[in-house]
């Protein structure tokens, strides 16, 4: 402890003599110094959440692709063999192709109503949960991109204290600290934070809109009671 103080100590006219060269940041990144080290966790943090989601964006866009023509589809009007040819006719293998397949392989099976969405509802949760993973991440990253900004603001105030009047320059480093890091870390939550929440709200309206459509689906083939033969 005795050694951390001295360090600050001998630094802090270095810093005070830093700030009177140049008192007035005058780009961005000279503001963004002012956090002492701090920039470099929370820039890290930043870059690697925002290409998760990036990655998680993109994934969904491509995953998703030609599911509205799939929800054209009447299913309470189609035979088996109706439904069957809409999905073999998808062009894209989306989550409705997918679950149509699941539905139609265990109708074939003889399977009931209800162990066609059992068997359907399986893939919905796996699949679902690679997004949720996305979701962890993005929550781990912003809290501890929020406890990196409180830790700079205790050490700003820290060194803010100890400095007391010996060092007129030494005020800013404090100050610079606090804030800086501070803003940073708000800037990490304020980005990844919203733009987690409007991907996963998107994705549950997607995942409950193809239960819907799973639970649709499997009741309309069991009660057209057509059976595949097997000779």
């Amino acid at each position: 402890m005795i050694n951390f103080l001295l360090f600050v100590q001998a630094a802090m006219p270095v810093s005070g003599q830093a700030a009177n060269e140049s008192p007035i940041p005058l780009t961005p990144w000279d503001i963004i110094q002012y956090a002492q080290g701090f920039e470099w966790p929370l820039g890290a943090l930043f870059v690697i959440g925002l290409f998760m989601l990036i990655s998680a964006y993109v994934r969904q866009f491509l995953q998703w692709r030609g599911s509205n023509s799939m929800l054209k589809i009447n299913v309470e009007n189609m035979t088996e063999h109706e439904f069957s040819h809409s999905i073999e006719q998808s062009k894209t293998r989306n989550p409705f192709v997918v679950i149509g397949s699941l539905i139609l392989e265990e109708y074939n099976r003889g399977g009931t109503s209800q162990s066609m969405i059992d068997y359907a509802f399986q893939f919905i949760r796996l699949d679902h949960e690679r997004y949720k993973e996305t979701e962890r991440y993005i929550t781990a990253a912003v809290y501890i991109a929020l406890s990196l900004g409180l830790l700079g603001t205790l050490l700003g105030i820290f060194v803010l204290f100890m400095s007391g009047s010996r060092h007129e320059g030494s005020d800013l480093v404090g100050l610079g600290i606090a804030v800086v890091s501070t803003m940073l870390a708000l800037v990490v939550r304020l980005i990844l934070w919203p733009l987690n929440v409007f991907l996963q709200a998107s994705l549950r309206k997607r995942y409950n809109t193809l239960k819907k459509w799973t639970i649709a689906s499997a009741y309309a083939l069991s009660a057209k009671g057509e059976r595949p033969s097997h000779n």
